[in-house]
């Protein structure tokens, strides 16, 4: 019974991340409300919270975090240089539509981010939005599925919630055909970065490979859209 509750928390926190990415972006239209939603309350907030009322806080944040070592942090930078040269080559692609740059752009600015904040908000995105979302996905629903199923299942329903917000984004931004094939390949990493979880078993071999990959998203929106 305790582990059917669990799961079904899990499942919960799953799907609160992507209502929270609903509410901000497409209900308040706000990067802030947005960045509140689901940092603050989904990332720190639900681990947080979960690990006091588990009384096992100290001992999951440890767990999460782990400790860097040699070989799973290059293994982090050569894939996440593999996904930053994809995510530059893929916007590059989607560019070429005409019009689309100038959309996105006012899609953006639709939720309050102008010229006057880019260079915050991808610093931001780079550093502490891979930080946060690492330590959520794989630092802690990962970790925890794991308790109530099996990993490979584990792995890839967490990869499974943890693409499934990124479609509300991604649609949002380049419609619905691009949405689901941008969230195929989100799930597709997602299910290595759960591999590497277990492989290496600390945050930062997967925190380093996906702050590579969003500076290939945020280097696109630099220099062409911005």
């Amino acid at each position: 019974m305790m582990y059917k509750r669990s799961l079904l928390l899990l499942i919960g926190y799953g799907f609160g991340a992507t209502l929270s990415v609903f509410y901000g972006l497409v209900e308040k239209q706000s990067l802030f409300v947005t960045f509140v939603c689901f940092h603050v309350v989904v990332c720190l907030c639900i681990p947080l919270l979960h690990g006091w009322w588990e009384g096992t806080l100290r001992q999951s944040w440890l767990l999460a975090w782990g400790k860097i070592e040699r070989r799973g942090t290059i293994f982090g930078f050569m894939f996440g240089t593999l996904l930053f040269a994809g995510a530059i080559t893929g916007f590059w692609l989607l560019l070429q539509t005409d019009g689309r740059a100038d959309t996105i752009r006012r899609i953006m600015e639709s939720w309050d981010l102008n010229r006057r904040w880019i260079w915050w908000f991808s610093l931001y995105l780079v550093v502490l939005n891979s930080l946060l979302e690492e330590l959520f996905w794989r630092g802690f629903v990962l970790q925890r599925f794991k308790s109530a199923i099996s990993r490979p299942v584990a792995v890839i329903l967490t990869s499974f919630f943890y693409s499934l917000y990124h479609l509300v984004v991604s649609t949002v931004l380049f419609g619905l055909k691009w949405g689901v094939l941008i969230t195929l390949l989100v799930f597709l990493v997602g299910i290595v970065w759960g591999w590497m979880k277990g492989k290496f078993p600390s945050v930062y071999p997967t925190w380093f490979s996906h702050m590579l990959a969003d500076l290939g998203l945020v280097v696109p929106i630099l220099w062409w859209v911005f």
